[in-house]
């Protein structure tokens, strides 16, 4: 359950592999029920096949405030497994215009869930349904021993997926300011790069600071110097400066490229872009892929297609074709 590296997969996973495997069900899906705005509920449901929920899912949103787990859930900070049949009888649930509108043409009479995060207004949960035979004990204990695990997977993926935006929008914004970083050790060992910044100093295939670079640095660590390099280069000037990290054993150095050239600075159509958006769209029409210009510019194509994004909206196109004739010479 822990390996999966984004949420998609280890839903899929889960309702195809992991959870018909533990405790036999007709269905399975896994719900965010916003109970603000009923129009952003999200219900994924297994088998695919059964398309009388896609009908049904509009009328499942205006009823899901009848669901007995669902009143419950939003009572309680800790409600983890329960099953409809805790709380109703079945000549009560069969009253519920939940029921007749929506479980009953489906075939749901007895459904067990085990909520994963619980906040003001929304639950998130993963629901198991049948026609016959009411969930046991053992099914409750198997999801109670599940549930903790599920908790902290989806935590996980939920903060992966939060400090990689974090990476991707640092990244993006060092490149719009033509910027870059470099992690580096006290023996100039390279340890992490945003941008491209390896490119500008000259070391994109090699994991060490050049000479005249790692004599600096050893200058400023030896003196506690806080001297800013300027380094020439074909594209233009760059400044290093070094900036202390929590730990002493590393450095982070802040790149600034200026005096970029560019043969479409002066190109009206493209007035409106930034530098670093100017090269992608120049790349652009010389035909060159994402991963084609993420190496000739030194950063990822994620950060490319960032770029391609903006370029997208400041131009008012949505093709790649578009943006070529749009920033044509």
């Amino acid at each position: 359950m822990h390996s999966f590296q984004d949420r998609s997969s280890l839903r899929t996973w889960l309702l195809d592999t992991a959870l018909p495997k533990l405790i036999p069900s007709d269905w399975l899906s896994y719900n965010e029920v916003d109970l603000l705005n009923p129009d952003n509920t999200l219900a994924i449901l297994k088998p695919e096949s059964v398309t009388f929920f896609q009908q049904l899912f509009p009328r499942f949103k205006e009823v899901v405030h009848q669901h007995p787990l669902i009143v419950r859930q939003m009572e309680s900070a800790n409600f983890p497994v329960h099953k409809i049949s805790d709380f109703l009888t079945q000549e009560a649930y069969h009253k519920l215009e939940l029921y007749q509108d929506v479980y009953r043409p489906m075939g749901v009479e007895y459904q067990i869930a085990a909520t994963i995060r619980l906040s003001p207004n929304q639950i998130t949960a993963f629901a198991l349904s049948r026609r016959q035979d009411d969930y046991n004990e053992r099914d409750r204990t198997i999801l109670e021993l599940l549930r903790p695990h599920l908790v902290v997977a989806f935590n996980h993926l939920d903060l992966t997926q939060t400090q990689q935006a974090i990476l991707d929008g640092t990244e993006l914004a060092l490149n719009e300011l033509s910027s870059a970083t470099l992690m580096v050790d006290v023996q100039g060992r390279i340890l992490y790069h945003t941008g491209p910044g390896r490119q500008w100093i000259g070391a994109a295939n090699q994991d060490r600071l050049p000479g005249p670079i790692s004599d600096w640095l050893d200058r400023c660590l030896n003196t506690g110097a806080r001297e800013v390099l300027r380094q020439n280069t074909v594209d233009g000037e760059i400044y290093i400066r070094a900036v202390p990290t929590s730990s002493p054993e590393r450095l982070l150095l802040v790149l600034s490229k200026e005096n970029v050239r560019s043969p479409d600075a002066g190109s009206p159509s493209v007035s409106g872009l930034s530098q670093r958006q100017r090269e992608v769209a120049r790349w652009i029409r010389g035909g060159k892929t994402n991963a084609e210009i993420a190496t000739i510019m030194g950063i990822s194509p994620r950060t490319v297609q960032k770029h391609i994004e903006h370029v997208f909206e400041k131009l008012g196109v949505k093709t790649r074709v578009a943006i070529a004739t749009r920033t044509a010479d």
